[in-house]
């Protein structure tokens, strides 16, 4: 039979034919597998009201996780003093961020920094999709003036330097900072989808979804930083214990 590869080919040709051929036949019986499983199951009224019961017990929870992140300010991106806060001290705020949601990511900006509306904008868009941690921001300008203050008091212990300024809270520990857009290949011209894959893929501080998945070309492209995390251990960069209300 020649398959279009000439005559010298011809053997090449076969056996292409017959890998392809071999390949659609595994599948092929892979799905009947799957259906002979699903025919018995279907057979077995037993099995299938456990499986039943088991996926509605599933839902409930996902429902029940997702209802109390909401309750806590999961699912929107906010400036952390508002939106039921019954204190003006971002400090004590964030502390009791900290402790309430598991994965929390906090935006250290200036609204006089035009680069921070990159980061505003990108957050905006990612906190509803990831009610699994919690998005917020803070407002830092004019606190070298207020000595004392929350958000000076923040600034300082966390290691604020640079704007913008991300840091990433899992489990009440402050491990990991994010200036400007070094991770993002140092400029602004990054996606949604790259900070989420940093976040995500680098950092852990959400789960990623299937939509979000970053070619390698794109990342070799941006010069996306795959930086290994360390732990936050000093005063200036701000390591925050989980048992005080505190910075060592």
């Amino acid at each position: 039979m020649d398959l279009g590869f000439g005559d010298r080919n011809n053997e090449i040709g076969q056996a292409t034919a017959q890998a392809l051929l071999t390949g659609a036949q595994v599948q092929e019986q892979s799905l009947d597998a799957e259906l002979t499983k699903f025919d018995r199951l279907l057979d077995d009224d037993d099995a299938l009201e456990t499986l039943r019961q088991k996926r509605l017990e599933e839902l409930q929870s996902t429902y029940t996780k997702q209802q109390k992140w909401k309750s806590l300010g999961h699912g929107t991106y906010q400036e952390l003093t508002s939106g039921g806060s019954n204190t003006n001290d971002v400090a004590k705020d964030f502390f009791q961020a900290s402790k309430e949601s598991e994965r929390l990511v906090v935006h250290f900006y200036r609204p006089s920094t035009r680069l921070c509306d990159v980061f505003h904008a990108h957050l905006s868009k990612l906190a509803p999709k990831h009610l699994e941690t919690r998005f917020v921001k803070i407002n830092v300008e004019g606190c070298d003036a207020q000595e004392g203050s929350g958000a000076s008091y923040l600034v300082e212990k966390l290691g604020i330097v640079v704007m913008p300024t991300l840091v990433l809270i899992k489990n009440r520990q402050a491990f990991h900072h994010i200036r400007g857009f070094d991770e993002f290949g140092g400029n602004e011209d990054f996606s949604s989808n790259v900070l989420a894959y940093v976040l995500g893929k680098n950092h852990g501080i959400l789960d990623l979804r299937d939509d979000e998945e970053v070619s390698d070309e794109v990342l070799q492209y941006q010069g996306i930083n795959k930086m290994t995390i360390r732990k936050i251990k000093s005063a200036k960069k701000g390591y925050y214990d989980d048992e005080e209300d505190e910075f060592e």
